[in-house]
């Protein structure tokens, strides 16, 4: 065989082993890809029960539809990776995402820890949407708690103190709501020691902890964020979305607004059909997410095959971001700023009554 002939044979072998090797070979990413939307007006999917059911108050026919955005996480598990060749070709995918691994899924996490976090955020998600949804309305709540959002890591309090801990007295005094946890804080002396009691688990603890302080206005600080859950006597909200189905905590918003429109005559959509994504909290905050340019491009064309496009003419995406909505979204679809529950009440009253004035990413 001549010389060119065996080089030639040479790199046909080895594009063939570097091919094999890109197929099966995996790295350690993970990669995120168009999740399936779901109509927070409608059915769950696969059955026929609402997503959204209200007991205990007057509940009108809601017109349009308002979905809540997923992300999808290929190839799953955290103890799957997929392989160079698909990681690639995600790579070069305009609606889909590469990410390392451990962004989905940390070191120290099995696959089942993570999916319990996720069922829980998305717990957490259901009962913030409940209490934002009502309060908004007005409906006046027969208990409130405070509860932790999140506990600063540099603060002192995180030695003891834990997210979705509820606070139940500061230095032996109740505390009912975030005001009166604040003011009992800001009573404190900076660098003394505070007691905060909270419940955890079905138990109360008395926790004791030092006082930090803002760097800026250097007042006392517990290092928390704060946010609520409250019950009310007779409305009661069912959604029907399980937890372990759908992970985390940015459909909140979606939930919230899908509630009001069942509990407001007239409806909130005037007929369109509206996406969105963005956490909330029991005040009505409307927080941050990731992957919102997979979340549009489920709601453009580009969702899971075998489902039924959705073809939204809004998209309300959360303030931060906005920048990266905007980039990723179509001429055609109109992506709107919110960064509170009011605020996406009213852009969606403007949309529904022909206006335009609501901010724009």
């Amino acid at each position: 065989m001549s010389r060119r002939g065996i080089t030639l044979l040479t790199a046909a072998a080895l594009a063939l082993v570097l091919g094999v090797l890109a197929a099966v070979l995996p790295v350690p990413y993970v990669i995120l890809v168009p999740g399936p939307p779901t109509d927070t007006l409608g059915a769950v999917p696969g059955g026929t029960a609402p997503v959204i059911k209200v007991d205990g108050a007057q509940s009108y026919d809601t017109g349009g539809h308002l979905y809540l955005t997923t992300v999808g996480v290929q190839p799953g598990p955290c103890d799957a990776h997929p392989s160079l060749w698909e990681a690639m070709r995600a790579w070069f995918d305009p609606h889909d995402a590469v990410e390392p691994h451990q962004v989905i899924c940390p070191p120290d996490q099995s696959s089942q820890s993570v999916q319990a976090q996720n069922a829980d955020e998305m717990s957490q998600s259901q009962r913030d949407a409940m209490t934002a949804a009502l309060l908004y309305l007005g409906y006046k709540p027969v208990t409130r708690e405070v509860i932790l959002a999140s506990v600063s890591p540099s603060a002192p309090s995180a030695k003891v103190l834990q997210a979705r801990d509820v606070v139940v007295a500061v230095d032996g005094k109740p505390v009912h709501s975030p005001d009166e946890l604040r003011a009992l804080v800001s009573a404190a002396t900076v660098g003394g020691p505070i007691t905060v009691a909270v419940k955890r688990g079905g138990k109360t603890l008395v926790l004791h902890t030092t006082v930090t302080s803002d760097p800026t206005t250097h007042r006392p600080l517990l290092g928390v964020q704060l946010d609520q859950n409250a019950t009310f006597a007779k409305v009661h909200v069912k959604i029907g979305i399980d937890p372990n189905d759908v992970g985390g905590p940015s459909a909140g918003l979606m939930f919230t607004l899908g509630i009001i429109d069942k509990l407001t005559p007239g409806g909130l959509t005037g007929g369109k059909t509206i996406a969105g994504t963005g956490t909330i909290d029991g005040f009505g905050q409307v927080g941050p997410i990731g992957g919102i340019q997979q979340k549009i491009a489920a709601i453009t064309g580009y969702g899971p095959a075998g489902m039924p496009p959705v073809h939204a003419s809004y998209f309300l995406a959360p303030a931060s971001e906005c920048a990266d909505a905007k980039a990723a979204a179509p001429s055609s679809l109109v992506v709107i700023r919110v960064d509170t529950l009011a605020t996406a009440v009213a852009a969606l009253k403007s949309i529904e009554a022909g206006r335009t004035d609501y901010p724009r990413c």
